[in-house]
């Protein structure tokens, strides 16, 4: 593969053919997720979008809510926060809640937990306005040698289809996660090189020039770039599957795309098979920030009019 300046995804009916010619994670997993292809912003930086497959939201078409009736969220925190920080968490969900285009969304703190209610029915967007969005840009681990028993030991054990019940891992430390956009895909992943404080903006936007349809176009801060490069830089002299790079969401990774060079520039675009309602949610998420507290949906009702 000649070398690129930018990262694309290949398409998900064409996947298998790659996992054919791909080493496994850890021998475990199947396949490469991520190919490289070739362009240029016009201002001669490359750009590169660096996530594939649907977004978590479920929601398809545009970001219309029927205006009759109304759905409340309850949402209750994984820990034991103090007051302080559940009113912080609670006043980024309404800078999220904005962001998301969720109008007069009522949101307040009762007994420990946190209420939404907003017009309409907005059940899943709801619970898309919960997530932690705690983003992270982790190195694949290729082999055995470059981890730990401990870690082999949690692969092997690891589950994609189970449900998600353990706190949210520090950045810090390395992990395992599953890309389930299609068929899961299961990786061991290095401490993360990035997270979300090293982005300064997240907007959703339609790309009709070249057919990718929506996405999210990220601006790296100046420290974040530089760290950027220097990742993909490292890891487009490993072999693969060491030259990827697994980009999570809450636990969940959203791409695992391979690198042929270092990425300058800044700029990162997250595309693929997103509609305009679940790009302005991630966007929205992203550029909110985590949420001081991690939460769970307890309760989603829905109230006709």
């Amino acid at each position: 593969m000649r070398p690129l300046r930018t990262i694309r995804t290949i398409p998900r009916a064409v996947a298998t053919t790659a996992a054919l010619t791909t080493a496994a994670v850890l021998v475990m997993s199947t396949a490469l997720t991520g190919c490289s292809d070739s362009s240029d912003t016009k201002d001669g930086k490359a750009t590169s979008p660096l996530l594939s497959g649907p977004s978590r939201t479920a929601a398809s078409g545009g970001a219309t809510t029927p205006a009759s009736g109304r759905t409340t969220a309850t949402y209750t925190p994984r820990s034991a926060p103090g007051d302080e920080a559940l009113r912080r968490t609670a006043d980024l969900l309404r800078t999220r809640a904005a962001a998301m285009g969720l109008k007069d969304a009522r949101i307040e703190v009762r007994g420990g937990t946190i209420t939404v209610t907003t017009p309409g029915d907005t059940g899943e967007r709801l619970r898309q306005l919960a997530a932690t969005a705690e983003l992270g840009f982790r190195p694949v681990l290729g082999s055995d040698a470059t981890v730990s028993p401990e870690l082999q030991a949690r692969f092997a054990a690891y589950d994609c289809k189970a449900p998600l019940t353990t706190a949210a891992v520090s950045p810090a430390d390395p992990t395992i996660a599953c890309d389930k956009a299609g068929p899961p895909v299961k990786y061991a992943l290095g401490a993360a090189a990035l997270t979300g404080r090293d982005v300064t903006s997240a907007k959703a936007a339609f790309d009709a020039q070249l057919g990718n349809g929506w996405m999210v176009n990220l601006e790296l801060t100046t420290a974040g770039g530089a760290k950027f490069a220097q990742l993909t830089g490292t890891l487009a002299q490993q072999q693969s599957p060491a030259n990827q790079i697994g980009i999570l969401l809450d636990r969940t990774v959203l791409s695992a795309p391979s690198v042929s060079q270092s990425i300058t520039g800044g700029k990162v675009q997250i595309s693929g098979h997103l509609t305009r309602t679940s790009a302005e949610d991630l966007a929205a998420q992203i550029s909110s920030g985590t949420l001081p507290v991690e939460l769970t949906v307890s309760e989603v009702t829905r109230f006709p009019s």
